[in-house]
């Protein structure tokens, strides 16, 4: 079989093995349009806590006319913690009737938020939104995620409002009904690399690369930490540890996105988050080669994200799509996706 045709025998397999009847989104994600959104509650008290406590406060979300009784809490690590960000990014806990609503199925969901202010920092959380969005376009095994312009109305102190492009990312037990699977509970490395599903393993370490990710993981976590380092992993079932499926998740230190605060993980053989270096599986080389191909057919859907994603600058449009360009000039050259990703594969 000639090569090109051999690998497109792998796509199929990829796309028949991972492509299970899937079950109906929630309302909440099943469209893509702006979504506007008033938080109500003790904002300014929460953001100077967020550093050293991440205890809940009750808030109020209003969407149109439906008001939601919620708790509101500050998450994350990194963002929260070390200085990088006057706004944390936010964990809604909504409580009360639902049912009949956008917020119907809704339980926990997680809220990207702008980091600080000005329009560098909203450009960011954008191209944050469209990497999620790009990943969608590959694999119905990614989170879906939902813009939305959020008014932040304090209650407390000075009661100011402010507004933001935010986005809101499904839960995780949604991603999995929705793709006939449950979300494993698991620490790090209980499940070992040989029982990822090989053709999502592939998936996920070509996306990692495409948009110049380095801090993440398909099986480990921080010492004492859930798996896995900014990923989830999904199975036919709890107990089940065969084709395990990762899916990750918090994209904002990959040259994609290109945050100011943004460097690469300690030991990474690479000077800035720009540059790529592939971090997938050897064992999984030939599904790499599926995933090539599968990148390769939907070449035109991403840039047609890309252009079509008018809450970026044309100059940022035109630098993000030229990032995207220079991962299929990789994969489309035969020398250098054997250097940079065969040569460079994580053994």
């Amino acid at each position: 079989m000639a090569k090109r045709n051999w690998a497109a025998a792998l796509l199929g397999a990829a796309t028949l093995s991972l492509a299970a009847p899937a079950a109906a989104q929630t309302r909440l994600f099943s469209e893509d349009s702006e979504l506007p959104i008033v938080i109500e509650g003790p904002i300014g008290d929460l953001v100077r806590r967020a550093v050293r406590n991440t205890d809940p406060a009750p808030a109020v979300l209003i969407v149109g006319d439906q008001r939601f009784e919620m708790e509101l809490s500050p998450r994350g690590f990194s963002r929260r913690t070390l200085g990088i960000c006057q706004f944390p990014p936010l964990r809604i806990d909504l409580a009360g009737e639902r049912q009949g609503t956008i917020m119907q199925g809704q339980n926990k969901l997680k809220l990207v938020t702008r980091c600080r202010s000005g329009a560098s920092y909203e450009q960011y959380i954008v191209l944050e939104y469209l990497t999620y969005r790009m990943f969608n376009e590959i694999t119905p095994l990614s989170y879906r995620v939902r813009p939305v312009r959020t008014t932040y109305r304090d209650t407390a102190g000075r009661r100011r409002e402010e507004t933001q492009f935010n986005f809101v990312i499904e839960d995780v037990g949604d991603l999995a009904r929705r793709n006939r699977r449950v979300a494993l509970d698991v620490q790090s490395r209980e499940v070992a690399s040989s029982q990822l599903d090989p053709q999502q393993a592939a998936i996920v370490g070509m996306f990692q690369f495409m948009i110049g990710n380095l801090d993440w993981d398909m099986v480990e976590g921080a010492a004492g930490e859930e798996c896995c380092h900014n990923g989830k992993l999904l199975a036919a079932n709890e107990t089940s540890r065969e084709n395990v499926v990762p899916v990750p998740y918090d994209f904002d230190y990959s040259g994609f996105v290109s945050t100011s605060y943004s460097t690469p993980p300690q030991g990474m053989p690479v000077p800035n988050v720009r540059q790529r270096y592939y971090r997938g599986y050897c064992r999984y080389n030939d599904q790499a080669q599926a995933a090539a191909e599968l990148f390769r057919s939907r070449r035109d859907r991403l840039y047609a994200l890309i252009d079509g994603e008018s809450r970026l600058s044309a100059s940022r449009r035109a630098t993000a799509r030229a990032y995207i360009e220079g991962f299929f000039q990789i994969i489309d050259n035969p020398q250098r996706y054997q250097r940079q990703i065969v040569d460079n594969c994580r053994r």
